[in-house]
């Protein structure tokens, strides 16, 4: 668990990742997206705070298409294989920070979320 740059040679290599009884936070970033220069180490430094939560950073450049990922950077949340929420792009710049770290205390404490979790597309 924690944090790591990671890829995913396919689906079989996915479902395995989301076979854990910990949530599952999986940030798709793109190198040629300006907004993932930001997200990518606020994204590991709040992460850092959760190292129960699995965090994975997946550049879509080494990982297959994923359906729900439209755009970079995009949160998937998966709490038990399912997914929870989805979180694209994390909003502007000054409000990250707080929606990010709220985002990861939501699923702290039993791996549930402690507020409805609703997705921002």
């Amino acid at each position: 668990m924690g944090i790591a740059n990671a890829v995913i040679a396919n689906a079989e290599d996915f479902q395995q990742i989301l076979k854990t009884r910990h949530p599952v936070f999986l940030l798709f970033v793109s190198q040629h997206c300006p907004a993932c220069a930001d997200a990518d180490p606020l994204f590991k430094l709040i992460a850092s705070k959760y190292p129960w939560i699995v965090s994975l950073v997946l550049d879509c450049a080494e990982t297959p298409r994923h359906p729900e990922v439209t755009g970079t950077p995009t949160l998937l949340i998966y709490l038990d294989g399912v997914l929870m929420e989805k979180l694209k792009g994390f909003g502007p710049y000054e409000d990250q920070a707080e929606l990010v770290e709220t985002t990861f205390k939501r699923y702290a404490k039993s791996g549930r979320p402690t507020q409805s979790g609703l997705a921002r597309t």
